[in-house]
């Protein structure tokens, strides 16, 4: 398979080493191989790529390892979504237009460079030879959670700096970048996504009475459809450049020895979804995403507030006005878009709590019929893992109730 020609993988390595005049360069082997099916994506294939090259002025040799995003191959149904939607012309103009210039303003590392991308291919450093996703026998603790929101702090403030600093504003210059490919009327996989909660929820044991059902079945959907407007730039906070998929699979950290418990650093991945738009997306999608539920209750106060001291000294290093989002302006916010993080919820807990092996299986073996799940009806694909994966109804049903309680104790605030 040849994703890169040998100019590209030249190209790529001289860009690694700067220091390097290109006509110095040889490359004397390479590698790629498919990623771990762990790693599999829903909106992309994802392989390792190794280069073997010389600088034949000293001489002396280099081995250059790398991670490739490309639109499916394998995978017809899903090569077509991913085209119609723009997803990679999105993350690569991220990648090369925006990031590296936030970048500057940030005090750490605050995502994998990226070495080369066209519109249909990522290639980007490897960042598992110096972090790695937490193991199944890890778990979360508040320090990973704070470790996270402080990275998220100092991405929304150095957003803020750029703007700032160099007088501009993110979403009038990236305004055909940073369309929404998430919560968008247009994205199939976001309607049947919202049809899928109503179908859960209308089986949920708890809701099986004539008043509940007729609130599902006759005003659920249409106050679903309100986070799309919740996701938009605010009108009263400062918008920033926001990652928008802080889940579990995106978050990778740094230990600065293997018999660390906590990890020092953390780095986040997959920008095809970000946008300008409120900070406490980020903030609260994090929570209720990663977090279990009962864990997020208890700490949720405490990480906001954390999340708002580190944003504030991030602003202060900056020499910013601290007074661009205030405390009260900030808690406000997350009340007012508090919606949209438990629709996030149930909108990807099946899919994030399905099993990479069912999950995989599914999607080569049944590559029309699971496009078919993810853009059109879902119901089908629900029942059968429930079918197969213990505990997963149940775990599936948690954000169905938190939503669904939310709304019918706070409807009148979104008619």
């Amino acid at each position: 398979m040849e994703l890169l020609n040998l100019e590209e993988l030249v190209l790529i390595s001289q860009r690694t080493l700067p220091g390097i005049d290109k006509s110095h360069l040889i490359l004397l082997n390479s590698q790629l191989e498919a990623g771990s099916t762990d790693l599999m994506g829903y909106m992309g294939e994802y392989y390792k790529l190794q280069l073997e090259v010389e600088d034949i002025k000293e001489p002396k040799k280099y081995l250059l390892k790398y991670f490739i995003k490309s639109l499916p191959i394998k995978n017809e149904p899903q090569r077509e979504e991913c085209e119609r939607k723009g997803v990679f012309q999105k993350e690569s103009a991220i990648y090369s237009q925006m990031l590296p210039n936030i970048q500057k303003y940030a005090s750490k590392k605050l995502f994998p460079r990226c070495y080369y991308s066209r519109n249909d291919i990522l290639v980007l450093e490897d960042l598992t030879q110096n972090y790695r996703h937490l193991k199944t026998s890890e778990s979360y603790t508040i320090d990973h959670y704070k470790l996270v929101l402080e990275h998220l702090a100092d991405l929304h403030a150095a957003s803020i700096a750029w703007e700032e600093k160099e007088h501009l504003n993110i979403e009038e210059r990236f305004n055909d970048v940073l369309t929404e490919l998430h919560l968008d009327p247009d994205n199939s996989w976001y309607i049947s996504g919202l049809k899928a909660i109503v179908f859960l929820a209308g089986r949920h044991p708890e809701y099986q009475t004539k008043e509940a059902q007729i609130f599902i079945q006759d005003k659920l959907y249409n106050l679903l459809t309100k986070a799309e407007e919740l996701v938009k730039p605010s009108k009263t906070i400062r918008n920033v450049l926001c990652h928008r998929d802080t889940w579990d699979r995106n978050i990778l950290y740094h230990f600065k020895e293997d018999t660390s418990v906590l990890p020092d650093a953390c780095c986040v991945v997959d920008f095809q979804i970000a946008k300008y738009c409120s900070p406490t997306l980020d903030v609260l999608f994090l929570l209720y995403i990663v977090a279990p539920d009962e864990i997020r209750k208890r700490i949720y106060d405490e990480c906001l507030e954390f999340y708002y001291k580190s944003l504030i000294s991030h602003l202060d290093r900056l020499g910013l006005d601290k007074n661009i989002i205030t405390r009260e302006n900030f808690l406000k916010e997350c009340q007012r878009t508090r919606l949209a993080a438990l629709i996030i919820w149930a909108l990807t807990e099946p899919q994030t709590k399905m099993l990479p092996s069912i999950s995989n299986r599914l999607r080569s073996e049944e590559p029309q019929k699971f496009d078919f799940y993810l853009n059109c009806d879902r119901s089908e694909l629900l029942l059968r893992v429930m079918d197969i994966q213990p505990g997963y109804e149940e775990t599936i049903m948690k954000p169905i109730k938190e939503l669904v309680d939310y709304l019918m104790e706070n409807e009148n605030l979104y008619t």
